[in-house]
């Protein structure tokens, strides 16, 4: 097991930079940067940054897509102190505005979108003036804009300024404040520390044996807490090369494995699902691929051992959220295939972790079902400027509240149950959706399946199906209701099942699952 280190995000920057000068850092397009010269390029936005008034605490807004620049400009936000406020691109602009004001940034630095039609400068600049934005709105990497200037990096950075910021900087400050999703309300902004970012990343890295010869190609937005922690932090740990693809389409993605020979893709689900869809997937030499995490969203076993055999790589399971650095799981490289694609592994190293009773929050025995709790130093240091919210996340023990279902098996590794807000209530009786979802999936003929709760006068709630079948495949109604009496108890079987061509997906990749409902309901008539 790994000792925690007492460092911080730009400290890790500078240790690794010492160790491998001359190792590629960065790969995105044209761009090549050894450690030497993304720690200078760090340097270098990081005088730029104080240029413009920005100090320790401070906090400032990135907006944009993973570049190399942008990536620079994440690290030199820490190296002095402040805070980075990550911003989804996928945000409309009446919800980009509350972003932007919970998250009280007294800059914002705009970066490249990936969508085509998308300019993140003109939707900042239709906001109008926001308070806290005392320190201006500023472009970085290949962003250009006539409303905002770039924010320059000049040729060399003002050594002494930089060196006396980071002096100032503690492990337990907050680095990076990243937004929940929003799914069951207004999105919530984390905080979490250098601490728990520089050792999330250490800890994970270790569990996927990453080493100074990996080249991670970054597959998920930077925005979000996956990225951060097994691609960014993980890299930066060991030494290894940030591959950056153009964008997230799974051409661009095949194309970087295949050009820049990428070691390691973590991605949720559905990213996966969509690269294998392809029909020129096999014309792509993907055979570099050595690991791989599956994070971000549920899956079927099958799925998990569909994935790893068409990416020829060994999957990971693991369980994380925004609250907690992003993982608190993890299973074992050398655990057998059944172990991984059926459980979400073991708690991480230094973590503390049970399986608590609903009522009471009492560790329950192994194979009954409760909400997995964890403590210690992945945990976030709260909501920002939510502390009533923040006490409903984590009590007064210090245990996080994850939400999550879950059991312990046998081993002690844990079996992901659901989502207790997610669960359907049916005439006081619950079903976990996560386990008929798996059921409906181990059909061949079924791509992806979510169930939600629907309106029932009688039971409350009863259980929806909504279905995406393979290409050319096809199942009725009745052939999934007879696979599911023999799989799961009578009460569980959906009422209604419906059949959609996709589900809808969030900024993040996951399967909507508001947006899932109220299209059901519309489909079937009901408010």
């Amino acid at each position: 097991m790994l000792p925690l280190e007492y460092i911080t995000v730009g400290g890790l920057l500078r240790r690794t930079t010492a160790l491998f000068p001359n190792r590629m850092a960065v790969i995105d397009r044209e761009i090549r940067l050894t450690y030497r010269q993304f720690d200078e390029l760090t340097d270098r936005y990081a005088a730029a940054l104080l240029r413009q008034g920005v100090v320790r605490g401070d906090h400032v807004a990135l907006f944009g897509e993973a570049e190399a620049e942008v990536l620079a400009l994440f690290f030199a936000i820490q190296r002095i102190g402040a805070v980075a406020v990550m911003v989804n691109t996928a945000l409309v602009r009446t919800d980009l505005e509350t972003v932007l004001r919970l998250g009280d940034p007294k800059l914002i630095c705009i970066g490249a979108s990936y969508q085509k039609d998308r300019d993140l400068a003109a939707d900042v600049s239709a906001l109008g003036s926001l308070p806290t934005v005392t320190e201006g709105v500023f472009t970085v990497g290949r962003t250009a804009s006539a409303a905002y200037p770039p924010l320059r990096a000049e040729e060399r950075a003002d050594e002494d300024a930089v060196a006396a910021a980071e002096k100032q900087v503690r492990c337990d400050d907050t680095a990076v404040i990243i937004f929940t999703s929003g799914s069951t309300g207004l999105p919530k902004p984390v905080m979490t520390s250098h601490f728990s970012r520089v050792n999330g990343g250490i800890q994970q890295a270790n569990d996927f044996a990453a080493t100074y010869e990996d080249v991670f190609c970054v597959a998920v937005p930077m925005f979000h807490c996956f990225t951060i922690s097994t691609n960014i932090m993980a890299a930066t740990a060991v030494g290894g090369c940030i591959c950056l693809p153009d964008n997230r389409h799974t051409s661009s993605i095949l194309r970087a494995i295949q050009q820049h020979r990428c070691t390691v893709l973590h991605a949720v689900p559905s990213m996966y699902r969509a690269i294998m869809a392809r029909k020129d997937f096999a014309d792509y030499d993907i055979s570099s691929l050595r690991v791989g995490i599956i994070g971000g969203a549920s899956y079927p076993p099958n799925d998990f051992v569909r994935i790893e055999e068409g990416f020829g790589m060994t999957l990971a399971s693991s369980l994380g959220q925004t609250e907690s650095t992003a993982g608190l799981t993890v299973c074992s490289l050398d655990d057998s295939m059944e172990k991984r694609s059926t459980t979400i592994g073991h708690f991480m190293n230094h973590v503390e972790g049970k399986i608590a009773d609903l009522e009471t929050g009492e560790a329950l025995a192994p194979g009954k079902v409760g909400e997995i709790c964890i403590k210690g130093y992945l945990v976030m240091q709260g909501y920002y400027h939510q502390p009533e919210q923040t006490a409903k996340a984590i009590d007064a023990e210090g245990w996080l509240h994850t939400g999550d279902l879950g059991e312990l098996d046998e081993d002690g590794d844990i079996i992901l149950r659901g989502r207790i807000k997610e669960l359907i209530n049916r005439g006081g009786e619950k079903i976990s959706p996560v386990e008929v979802e798996n059921e409906i999936c181990a059909l061949p003929q079924v791509d992806t399946c979510r169930m939600i709760p629907v309106p029932d006068v009688h039971y409350g709630e009863e259980g929806c199906a909504c279905v995406v079948l393979h290409e050319n495949m096809s199942v009725s109604e009745e052939e999934i209701r007879s696979h599911l009496r023999e799989q799961v108890a009578a009460y569980k079987i959906p009422k209604y099942i419906l059949f959609f061509d996709r589900l809808p997906l969030n900024g993040t990749g996951k399967v909507d699952s508001a947006a899932t409902a109220a299209r059901a309901r519309a489909e079937l008539g009901i408010a």
